[in-house]
């Protein structure tokens, strides 16, 4: 699979568990930045639209967010 196919599918899948918790970009910004995690709400924009991979401390702060292990994020629930 291309890389620009596995960030679209991995920026789908982060949107939907956002969305799953009814948060907002800005909202999930402000925690990892509450965490020192530096991913503004552009960089997840970028990161759900398939344009920009997040960066691993960005994957993992996210799955404490979303309550999901990172294998599940990085392999989509599989």
């Amino acid at each position: 699979m291309k890389s620009k196919q596995i960030r679209r599918d991995l920026g789908k899948f982060l949107k939907k568990l956002r969305e799953s918790k009814k948060m907002t970009l800005l909202e999930v910004s402000a925690y990892l930045s509450m965490h020192r995690i530096k991913c503004s709400h552009a960089n997840l924009s970028r990161i759900e639209g398939g344009i920009q991979t997040p960066k691993a401390d960005t994957i993992a702060a996210l799955a404490i967010i979303y309550e999901i292990s990172s294998d599940e994020i990085l392999f989509r629930g599989n």
